[in-house]
């Protein structure tokens, strides 16, 4: 068997939003309408937009390594 590290990467890997087909839709649709939104705002209103949306990918950028985390220390709870 495989150590536990390997095993959760592998299955991380495997089941990595890039790899399913919703998220990808979900992702297309997300794009779509904020390009339809930021054509319709002043400069001044895209500035804001803009910095809205780096303060939104930074939270779920901590979001997703707690989650990491969080599956790695379960694993090694699980294998040992």
């Amino acid at each position: 068997m495989d150590d536990y590290i390997t095993v959760l990467l592998n299955h991380l890997t495997e089941h990595s939003p890039s790899a399913n087909w919703e998220y990808l839709a979900r992702q297309t649709r997300q794009h779509q309408a904020g390009e339809a939104l930021r054509n319709t705002l002043s400069p001044e209103q895209r500035r804001l937009f803009l910095r809205y949306e780096e303060a939104s990918n930074a939270l779920a950028s901590v979001s997703e390594e707690i989650f990491a985390r969080q599956a790695f220390l379960l694993a090694r709870e699980i294998f040992r």
